[in-house]
């Protein structure tokens, strides 16, 4: 039989109680737990929630670590935006923050009515434009349908209206 780990860390000759098969004389006379069987279902609990507790005081550290790492960020990210305001005040020559505020506010009004011109300008363009009407035109060539035969296609243009649109034989609903 093995010894237990007291007898083992000290050295000794592990003996087991007559008395108390369970434990051994030494742990006996130092009153001491003995695992001379091995280790007991407790030692296992122990050993199961000092792990868990472990696993969460590592979670926990790493989630502070993550919220931390995130506001550095944060700091730097509007670190950042400060020097480049700075350094805009700076060029413009503006001596407050409100003067650049209100510079900003002025560019962003005068683009807005660039862009507003330029779709303005677009559209009267395209609706002032005449729309060609040829065989680029229709886009919806089919290649699975069959081909026509000069027959077939004449009796299909001889169907096709005055107004170009949909075959008389199937305007009747």
């Amino acid at each position: 039989m093995s010894s237990c780990s007291l007898c083992e860390r000290q050295g000794r000759k592990c003996i087991v109680s007559s008395s108390d098969p369970s434990r051994c004389a030494e742990c006996i006379r130092q009153g001491r737990k003995c695992d001379v069987r091995g280790p007991v279902e407790s030692d296992w609990d122990s050993l199961d929630r000092q792990k868990a507790r472990l696993d969460e005081e590592e979670e926990r550290a790493i989630s502070v670590s993550q919220e931390a790492m995130a506001k550095i960020l944060r700091l730097r990210k509007q670190k950042r935006f400060l020097l480049k305001r700075e350094s805009e005040m700076l060029r413009r020559g503006l001596r407050t923050l409100d003067e650049l505020v209100e510079a900003e506010e002025k560019e962003r009004l005068e683009k807005e009515k660039i862009e507003k011109e330029r779709v303005e300008e677009e559209t009267a363009n395209v609706d002032a434009a005449p729309t060609p009407i040829d065989s680029s035109s229709f886009d919806f060539f089919d290649p699975s349908l069959p081909e026509l035969s000069e027959a077939d296609l004449e009796a299909l243009l001889a169907g096709v209206g005055t107004s170009g649109g949909m075959p008389v034989a199937s305007q009747g609903s």
